[in-house]
């Protein structure tokens, strides 16, 4: 019999934001080489802040599997590996978004992001833990038994409360009210 497994975030969502941090870093050094001469300080920023977002904004966005003796993942290019003995706490916002907590001896430590991409509703996605946790507490690998587990009231208490469909309205203004904001910036600009 094999040993089970369980896929850890998607390849799919991987892909895209990679393919997105690439065109962003490119959109964003082609706007910092285009106004150096004449210099525009307002598009040189805006394009070293592109470049900035895309170099690390998902770059702790992984994808793998897990089984008995740990994670394997991919990060880049490189398949990789963390054993459950490195990993202190796995939390998670909503049941397709979990992050992986390394151990580490300096003050920061690593943050690893799975994030898969199905079509949940909002309520099932905040009152669901995610598929990984429930392999995790069946499967039970014996080097796991030290890892910290954290639920979204232990990690993100201010936002979701009690209440998943709170959580949902909650969210959606705060995506509303950063459209709403880009949408003014932009036409603020153009005068």
């Amino acid at each position: 019999m094999s040993e089970p497994k369980i896929a850890i975030g998607s390849f799919s969502n991987w892909l895209l934001f990679r393919i997105i941090s690439f065109l962003m870093l490119i959109l964003g050094l082609a706007i910092v080489i285009a106004n150096l001469r004449p210099f525009e300080l307002q598009f040189f920023c805006m394009g070293t802040l592109l470049s900035l977002i895309a170099l690390a904004g998902s770059h702790d966005l992984i994808y793998g599997t897990a089984d008995e003796n740990g994670i394997h993942y991919r990060q880049y290019f490189a398949s990789r590996f963390v054993k459950w003995e490195e990993i202190a706490v796995i939390s998670w916002v909503h049941a397709d978004l979990v992050y992986f907590h390394l151990k580490s001896r300096r003050r920061s430590h690593k943050i690893f992001t799975a994030q898969s991409l199905r079509n949940r509703s909002w309520v099932d996605l905040y009152s669901q833990e995610p598929d990984f946790v429930r392999w995790l507490t069946l499967v039970k690998p014996k080097a796991a038994d030290g890892i910290e587990i954290r639920n979204p009231g232990a990690s993100a208490r201010w936002l979701l409360g009690r209440d998943p469909a709170v959580a949902a309205r909650t969210l959606q203004f705060i995506f509303a009210l950063i459209v709403v904001i880009l949408i003014f910036s932009m036409i603020y600009a153009r005068r």
